[in-house]
């Protein structure tokens, strides 16, 4: 009678540490599979490259067309809730060099003419505004609007040289003159952020620049970055 009276206890024993131990294997959270931390970061960064194109009359060309570069870019940005973002963006174009002609007024010569070269290259800071959509998935759209502030880089250039017109012969003066010009431009931007990781992301991203007489840039980026 003893020996099953202590069985009996050893055996409800057991089945009450095997209930605790179901109970708290129910309550214990499934482990997350989402690409995303539970708790949203604070900060993002990331480095891209893509295309520019900027209106003539933004880089002073005297032909009337867009330039077509390369861009390089970094972003940082501060998360303000898990939709609400602050970040700037600073880029830089490649150099790029045009051959202007330049009307002079020489006696004798209906025509004259100075031959220049111009280097330029467009550095652009950027702070904005993004608003992103969704929470908890692997592509996160987004928003952005804010002001591109851009230095435009000019050097112009000539050798000094002796032309002949007719039977007039004049000389056009060495040129070596450098100017910063400065562009600001209200901006719209969108585009996805894919992450790979839970922290790692690829970022596409277009964006347009305007000015009172419409879209002056236009940039698309691809990057990579992280939260954290």
């Amino acid at each position: 009678m003893t020996h099953s009276f202590h069985r009996a206890i050893v055996l409800a024993a057991a089945c009450l540490t095997l209930s605790a131990g179901a109970a708290g294997a129910q309550d214990a959270p499934v482990s997350n599979r989402s690409l995303v931390p539970a708790t949203f970061p604070r900060w993002d960064a990331g480095g891209s490259i893509g295309f520019l194109a900027v209106k003539t009359s933004d880089t002073l060309t005297t032909w009337s067309d867009w330039e077509q570069k390369a861009e390089y870019r970094f972003d940082l940005g501060r998360y303000w809730t898990t939709h609400l973002k602050t970040d700037v963006a600073v880029s830089a174009s490649n150099a790029w060099q045009d051959y202007e002609s330049l009307a002079v007024t020489v006696p004798g010569v209906p025509r004259g003419f100075l031959y220049q070269n111009v280097d330029r290259q467009l550095f652009n800071v950027a702070p904005a505004v993004t608003w992103q959509f969704r929470e908890n998935t692997f592509m996160h759209p987004y928003v952005s609007g804010g002001v591109r502030v851009g230095l435009l880089q000019e050097h112009r250039y000539n050798e000094s040289d002796t032309i002949r017109s007719g039977s007039t012969i004049y000389t056009v003066p060495h040129v070596d003159e450098c100017r910063t010009i400065l562009l600001a431009r209200p901006f719209v931007a969108g585009g996805f952020k894919s992450y790979l990781s839970r922290s790692v992301f690829v970022r596409t991203e277009g964006r347009a620049g305007f000015a009172q007489d419409g879209m002056r840039q236009l940039t698309g980026i691809i990057g990579i970055g992280v939260d954290f």
